[in-house]
């Protein structure tokens, strides 16, 4: 069973994400809230495996939200629901340890995916947003130069972190690569390994602002 916990400001969307969720044996929504403090005060009582938030019409973007939650609930992971008006928090957003993003005309299908990649301890981000990411660090970072050793990374390192840059999955980067999927994921680990990050999100963020791309 994975118990979700809803926070949402706008009472149409949970309306809408209920039924969506209900149809899924597994799943079980033990809270909802329409503001930050209420949400930690019932999690006091229930901890969910997962929280979906929707970060639209939030005030300040919900950055002060997911610092409050990230402070008492490190360790639960968080599925952002948002809209390419946000690219420009989406960097702060992944910095508070957000797991995935879906967006708000996404099919049901696609929410289910995310809330089951997160359970696994993965994390969720289409194409598009890495996309929109790289090109919101890109523009506002072209003037920094940060010097780092790109030595601790062999060349086929490398080559898989440009990859993931790029959005590719496990199974592209590989075909990319001619090498498994499975061999992909082992040189994914041993990248985070050499530079200390946690996730595909922070590993994309740290070759950006190190130049390692």
């Amino acid at each position: 069973m994975c118990k979700i916990a809803l926070l949402e400001n706008y009472s149409l969307f949970s309306s809408g994400i209920k039924p969506v969720l209900a149809e899924i044996s597994y799943f079980e929504i033990i809270e909802e809230a329409k503001t930050v403090d209420k949400f930690l005060f019932q999690l006091d009582k229930n901890r969910p495996d997962i929280i979906v938030f929707d970060i639209i019409h939030c005030p300040d973007d919900g950055v002060n939200a997911l610092k409050k939650i990230k402070k008492r609930l490190s360790k639960i992971p968080i599925l952002l629901i948002v809209s390419k008006d946000y690219t420009y928090c989406f960097e702060e957003y992944i910095e508070q340890g957000v797991r995935g993003f879906i967006f708000r005309d996404a099919r049901p299908a696609e929410l289910v995916k995310a809330i089951n990649k997160l359970q696994n301890g993965e994390d969720y981000f289409r194409k598009n947003v890495w996309l929109l990411l790289t090109d919101f660090i890109r523009y506002h970072k072209a003037d920094k130069s940060v010097k780092k050793n790109k030595s601790i990374l062999t060349n086929r390192e490398l080559s898989v972190v440009k990859l993931f840059c790029k959005g590719l999955t496990y199974k592209e980067i590989g075909s990319d690569l001619h090498i498994s999927p499975r061999t992909v994921e082992s040189h994914k680990k041993n990248i985070q390994t050499k530079l200390n990050v946690k996730s595909t999100a922070e590993m994309v963020k740290f070759a950006f602002n190190n130049n390692i791309i």
